[in-house]
């Protein structure tokens, strides 16, 4: 019977325009992810507030939230929504039809496990491998749910959270003025109601979580700079924000929300490449130039606010956004690939794609090395991160397609398909 299950997909059968496209989103993931890898947290949420922040700075800032911010996350989260669907249709076409449910456990659970050392003992406290394995386990039971399903449920669940994310951002603007008022009646020697002092305490806890003082985010340099041991004490609250609350209240909805998109668009075919250049065009054209406007509305409006990046994140367009500038990417992507141009270029980054898991953790241990062992955590101003980003992409797209020239997994890939199927796969 392990036989049977032992039959992990081969090269010959891969889509290249997904690897390539999960290669281009992997790297645009780390342009992102970089603040929060080198910066202290108050500087991820705005870069104002650590540092010397001026000139290239604010280049940096405009391309990390302009193009990219939330539109890789989308398109990843995407990419595991197809890949199941791609997954589970591969086993039922054999005799491992009757253990789908079973290996694709195995599988997600294998995954957790990846998560967790990406968390716990690589420190990367912003790790969706966890997540993706926990909303893949429930995403599962979507996977023959048809397009026309798949879209409703997509779009109820964007409806939700664009009501939220609305929601959340006017309470925040509430809480700020009514605070104000509360202040400004304190000054003038004047009783607050109790409603009123309720709301300036939280506000003040808001503050002190979100826009700590000097001392406060010196005091998380120095720890995460003083080695592994203190970086891990430090580490630990931000798991929590990151990984506990912020998956209750949103992580998780917005993964499942893209995974379904994903699996909607990899039913109609419009992932592997085969659609019209009409419609590709289209996806281009309408995609990148309503999700850049929104973009270009949301960090203007984040820098009218100090560079408060969760202006960006709490705002009602947030998700339309995103959205549209990753259905654009989508197009440029297939467009390439159905063009059959950039070869080079093609298989540089379909071999990124291809070992995504190897180059996501990769990404974490290179900056645990160079910020927190060495020492640069804080160190580096925002543009100068990307100098990390540039140095990080070349060593993955050289190293991923040399690697795979000699083998047909990436290393973790390959380990992720023995703990799957149960068997040594060879070279």
């Amino acid at each position: 019977m392990q036989s049977q299950l032992a039959i992990p997909t081969q090269p010959q059968e891969r889509i290249e325009s997904i690897d390539v496209l999960r290669g281009v989103v992997l790297l645009g993931i780390l342009v992102v992810n970089i603040v929060a890898f080198g910066l202290p947290n108050a500087g991820s949420i705005s870069p104002t507030s650590y540092g010397t922040f001026e000139g290239l700075d604010i280049f940096a800032y405009w391309v990390t939230y302009f193009v990219f911010e939330g539109s890789q996350r989308a398109v990843f989260s995407m990419l595991f929504g197809a890949g199941i669907v791609l997954f589970t249709q591969r086993l039922s076409t054999d005799e491992r039809g009757s253990k789908v449910g079973t290996i694709f456990t195995r599988r997600m659970l294998a995954l957790m496990l990846f998560g967790l050392v990406d968390i716990f003992l690589l420190l990367w406290f912003g790790d969706i491998i966890f997540l993706y394995a926990l909303v893949g386990l429930v995403v599962f039971f979507f996977r023959d749910t048809s397009v026309r399903g798949l879209l409703v449920a997509s779009g109820i669940l964007f409806v939700l959270l664009t009501l939220y994310l609305g929601a959340m951002g006017s309470f925040i603007s509430f809480a700020e003025n009514r605070a104000a008022t509360a202040m400004e009646k304190l000054e003038a020697g004047g009783q607050l109601s109790l409603f009123d002092q309720e709301m300036l305490d939280t506000w003040e806890e808001f503050v002190a979580e979100y826009e700590p003082d000097a001392s406060v985010i010196q005091s998380e340099v120095e720890s995460r700079q003083d080695g592994y041991l203190s970086a891990y004490t430090a580490i630990m609250p931000l798991i929590l924000e990151y990984q506990v609350i912020g998956t209750l209240v949103f992580s998780f909805w917005d993964v499942l929300l893209m995974m379904l998109v994903g699996m909607a668009l990899f039913k109609l075919g419009i992932l592997d490449g085969s659609k019209s250049y009409q419609l590709y065009w289209i996806m281009v054209g309408v995609g990148l130039g309503l999700g850049l406007a929104v973009n270009a509305f949301e960090v203007s409006s984040a820098i009218a606010n100090n560079y408060n990046t969760m202006d960006l994140q709490v705002n009602w367009t947030y998700n339309l956004g995103r959205l549209a500038v990753a259905c654009g990417l989508i197009g440029v992507v297939m467009l390439i690939c159905k063009a059959r141009i950039l070869h080079r270029t093609r298989a540089c980054l379909a071999a990124v794609g291809r070992m995504a898991l190897t180059n996501y953790l990769a990404q974490s241990l290179i900056c645990l090395i160079f910020f927190v062992v060495l020492g640069f955590f804080g160190e580096l101003r925002l543009h100068q991160l990307f100098t990390v980003v540039l140095g990080i992409w070349v060593i993955q797209l050289v190293y991923s397609l040399l690697w795979l020239k000699r083998y047909r997994f990436g290393p973790l890939e390959w380990l992720w398909r023995y703990l799957t199927y149960g068997k040594v796969v060879s070279k």
